[in-house]
């Protein structure tokens, strides 16, 4: 069956990888002669990814209008209760679900309300962008046990399931052999005119993504640069988005806020390497690992995808001697290694061209994986 029509019911707009993930997989569809929606509350605002999907903003008695139409439902801003927004997702579902080939959920408690409501015929696909309870499992209280229990049955649930990194396949409750991995802009994220040198007396200037989740590593990457700071006056750290604690500080230290894709891709260019050490999840793709990759800045890993032994340099995960080690070992391999590293590097990001991973996921629909 030839698709031709996707929604995609979100709980909002985010900052994270996974919005761009389903931004440009909208706009690209889209470019295919594939119409792709998002539905969303009418509270929530606006994509931060630009995105040529559409809009379709859910009003409290399950009616939907579409951004564009001039109805006030398109200014929203603000933050709806969680309860709201499923059942809203639930109400809007069950009137238009079954206009469309397509639902996609893309995250563990969007599936509840896609799986209960009455779609007609559409096919009902749930894309597993991560293994969400073990986030969930890093809060405390009877909340957050309620959604890790909730996390770990939607992939109970028959929906066609497509995870987006091979690790995923049959994984703990995850039963698909099917994947289709996040893709890159190579327009906006593309290589850096110059390779990272590195001498004494050079300021060395160490990047990362900031994120107070415990589980993105930005904690570990705090204390090796303070390790390294006590010694060494040469070496600064520059922090996309936030530090791990607001308290964080360091004189040294640089928090920048990129605001897009564009000045995301100058992070990573101007960075003279970049560390990616999430906690968890290992072998699953990790955003700033491919963004930086096709930077073409100098990348340590923990261990996640795109990142080989041929193309960064990997660590052993949780670890701040490994990541100083690390630092020190690039600081003084030679000019040839590096270059070495980036352009494979370069060319596996190559890889991940936008248009044929959407080309891939629509097909896997398709064929109903």
């Amino acid at each position: 069956m030839a698709i031709k029509r996707i929604l995609i019911p979100i709980i909002g707009f985010g900052k994270g990888g996974g919005n761009r993930v389903l931004s440009e997989l909208a706009s690209r569809w889209n470019q295919s002669g594939c119409q792709a929606d998002f539905l969303v509350h009418e509270a929530l605002s606006q994509p931060y990814f630009p995105t040529t999907g559409g809009v379709l903003r859910i009003a409290s008695d399950g009616s939907v209008n579409r951004d564009g139409n001039g109805s006030a439902a398109c200014a929203g801003s603000g933050s709806p209760r969680a309860f709201e927004i499923y059942r809203r997702l639930f109400a809007a579902l069950r009137r238009i679900g079954a206009g469309y080939d397509v639902i996609l959920a893309n995250h563990s408690l969007t599936t509840y309300p896609l799986f209960f409501a009455s779609c007609g015929t559409a096919k009902k696909v749930y894309y597993i962008q991560a293994y969400e309870p073990e986030y969930f499992a890093t809060g405390r209280g009877v909340k957050a046990v309620l959604l890790e229990w909730l996390s770990r049955q939607s992939y109970r649930l028959p929906l066609l399931q497509i995870a987006n990194a091979p690790v995923y396949s049959n994984y703990r409750e995850i039963k698909t052999r099917s994947w289709v991995p996040p893709g890159i802009d190579r327009s906006t994220f593309f290589r850096r005119t110059d390779i990272p040198r590195f001498r004494a007396g050079k300021v060395c200037t160490i990047g990362t993504i900031g994120r107070t989740e415990p589980s993105k590593g930005t904690a570990l990457v705090e204390r090796a640069f303070e390790a390294l700071a006590a010694s060494d006056p040469d070496v600064r750290l520059k922090m996309a988005f936030g530090s791990s604690d607001s308290n964080w500080r360091h004189e040294r230290a640089e928090i920048v806020k990129p605001n897009g894709d564009a000045e995301l891709a100058d992070f990573y260019r101007s960075v003279d390497v970049l560390i990616a050490v999430p906690t968890q999840q290992f072998g699953g793709y990790h955003y700033p690992v491919l963004e930086a990759m096709s930077c073409g800045t100098p990348v340590v890993s923990s261990g996640h995808m795109p990142a080989t032994a041929e193309s960064a340099w990997l660590i052993e995960p949780n670890s701040v001697a490994a990541i100083i080690d690390a630092i020190r070992l690039i600081r003084h391999a030679g000019e040839q290694q590096i270059a070495e590293k980036i352009a494979l590097a370069e060319k596996t990001a190559a890889e991940y061209e936008w248009s044929a991973v959407a080309r891939r996921f629509l097909d896997l629909m398709e064929a109903g994986a």
